[in-house]
């Protein structure tokens, strides 16, 4: 099997630690921002503890819907959330990625909080396939540009978010 590198990626928000965390680990702050440009969350239920989920629902502009997985592994608050992230069905069974056939079924996802002093907060992700076979993984390390743009739209949305919550 092959090898890869995780993608990493991060970013500081001018946003008090404990406050970055609730808003990726509350459901009622999730549901307003995570999700690309143009997407509305249609579905979002969390149960947030070691062997819980985070299942949702977007619809992007075109009606299009997807469906995402989350099963917690490991929750640090407010420093760090270790979780298997897959897509699904709108019953949360998980399915393969509804554009890219060879993208892997999961992927373990590790996001830290830094605080980083002065009411701002680092927050870093590192994304790896799990499970994956060959040809997900050369998916995978085909995407790390895409990648990179999808996690700054999302960033972008949870800079702007949080902007709303600290007026």
């Amino acid at each position: 099997m092959t090898e890869t590198q995780p993608f990493t990626i991060s970013r500081s928000f001018k946003a008090p630690r404990e406050l970055v965390f609730a808003c990726n680990t509350q459901v009622e702050h999730l549901a307003k921002w995570m999700s690309p440009a143009g997407f509305k969350v249609i579905k979002a239920e969390l149960d947030l503890r070691p062997g819980g989920t985070y299942h949702y629902g977007l619809e992007g502009p075109d009606g299009m819907q997807m469906w995402g997985k989350q099963t917690f592994r490991e929750i640090k608050a407010p420093e760090k959330i270790v979780l298997v992230q897959s897509f699904s069905d709108k019953d949360g069974n998980i399915t393969r990625h509804p554009m890219s056939p060879t993208w892997p079924r999961e992927m373990l996802a590790t996001t830290t909080f830094e605080d980083l002093g002065n009411g701002e907060t680092k927050v870093s992700i590192s994304w790896l396939p799990l499970n994956a076979g060959d040809d997900e993984i050369a998916t995978f390390d085909g995407a790390r540009a895409g990648m990179t743009g999808g996690f700054k739209g999302t960033f972008d949305n949870l800079d702007t978010y949080l902007s709303t919550l600290q007026k």
